[in-house]
């Protein structure tokens, strides 16, 4: 603020940031670790395609990653189908629940990672604080149907997504 705003009490204009939030599509990708344990993921390709939007870093700045565990699964802790169609359903009110306005959304998806027992979900977010007071909100009312541990840290460059940021081939895009 220079001299004359000062003098005639002007405030300083927040900044503004123009951005186009993608249009999410989703890739199915399958995949074996080292030990030869299945990995299953749904990774939204449409942020790969924006991976070096600046303005879309700069908006959604905050990691949020979302670990359950399954309870119904087999001797390679692979869910039963009842159970992993239980969280895809479960995994959609958090989705839902943390980007709240579709027009004006607090959280990108990333991706969903089914391995060895646990079901986590990745998301890019806006507000941090606003997705805390949601997840602490559902924690507080105890009727979670699985629990679940979250981990929210500011990741401007999208670090933490790296991995799912890549043109890997997909078994099937849906």
């Amino acid at each position: 603020m220079g001299l004359i705003d000062k003098l005639f009490n002007r405030k300083k204009k927040p900044e503004t940031i123009t951005i186009c939030i993608p249009e999410e599509s989703f890739a199915i990708i399958e995949s074996t670790d080292l030990e030869s344990d299945k990995a299953l993921m749904v990774v939204n390709r449409a942020l790969y395609e924006n991976r070096d939007d600046i303005g879309l870093k700069q908006v959604f700045g905050y990691y949020c990653s979302i670990i359950f565990e399954f309870v119904d699964v087999d001797g390679n802790l692979w869910p039963t189908s009842e159970e992993f169609a239980t969280m895809a359903d479960y995994g959609e009110t958090f989705d839902k629940g943390l980007k709240g306005d579709p027009k004006h959304p607090n959280a990108l998806f990333v991706a969903r990672v089914t391995h060895k027992g646990t079901y986590q979900m990745i998301w890019m977010l806006h507000n941090a604080q606003t997705a805390v007071e949601y997840l602490d909100g559902i924690i507080a009312k105890g009727n979670e149907i699985r629990c679940f541990e979250y981990h929210i840290e500011g990741d401007p460059e999208w670090k933490e997504i790296e991995w799912f940021l890549q043109d890997f081939p997909s078994k099937e895009e849906i």
